[in-house]
C-alpha cells in the first residue's frame, strides 16, 4: 500500500477523484531502485506501470555497442510503462535509473482487472495518459520547429509544416 500524498505527487493523475485514489494506494507498491537498474528491457513484456516520485529514468535504445538513443528522460512526477495496459504487449525501449529512484508501481494484469471492475477509474488512468502522451508531442514538435527554425534549408523540402504547427 502506498501514501495517497504520493500518488497526488504524480501528474497523469492530477484531477483524480479522492475515491479514486484509495483504490489505487490500496493496490500500488512502492519500490526504491538503485542507480542502473534496468526496469523495462527491449522486446521483454511489460507487465508493471511505473509513477515515479524520486529519481530519474532515461528511456533508450541501442543502436550500436558503443551507441545509444536517448528518447526521453523520466523525472519525478512522471509515469511509464503504459505498455502494461495492453495485456502481452512487449518494449520497443529499455528504461534504466539513472540515479537512485522511488516509484510506485502497479502491475498491468491487476490494472486490467481493476478497469473492468470500474469503469470510473479506467477513465480518469487513461484521461492522464493521454494529457501525458499530449504533452509529450506537443514538446517534440516544438524542437522539430525548433530546429527546423535554426536550419532554415530544411524547410524548403517541407510541403506539410502546417500540420506541426498547429499542435503549438
Amino acid at each position: 500500500m502506498v501514501k495517497i500524498e504520493d500518488l497526488r505527487r504524480i501528474n497523469m493523475l492530477k484531477g483524480f477523484p479522492d475515491h479514486l485514489f484509495e483504490i489505487l494506494a490500496r493496490e500500488a507498491q512502492l519500490n526504491i531502485y538503485g542507480v542502473n537498474t534496468q526496469l523495462i528491457s527491449i522486446h521483454e513484456r511489460v507487465d508493471t506501470f511505473f509513477m515515479l516520485i524520486m529519481g530519474q529514468v532515461a528511456v533508450k535504445k541501442e543502436l550500436t555497442p558503443r551507441v545509444d538513443v536517448i528518447f526521453d528522460y523520466i523525472q519525478s512526477g512522471s509515469s511509464f510503462g503504459t505498455s502494461a495496459l495492453l495485456e502481452g504487449s512487449t518494449a520497443s525501449y529499455t528504461a534504466v535509473c539513472q540515479e537512485t529512484c522511488e516509484a510506485i508501481t502497479l502491475s498491468g494484469k491487476r490494472i486490467r482487472e481493476l478497469f473492468k471492475e470500474n469503469h470510473e477509474l479506467a477513465y480518469y488512468m487513461l484521461l492522464g495518459a493521454a494529457r501525458q502522451y499530449k504533452n509529450k508531442m506537443d514538446i517534440r514538435a516544438r524542437m522539430i520547429m525548433k530546429a527546423l527554425d535554426e536550419n532554415p534549408e530544411l524547410k524548403k523540402d517541407i510541403h506539410d509544416i502546417e500540420d506541426l504547427t498547429h499542435v503549438i
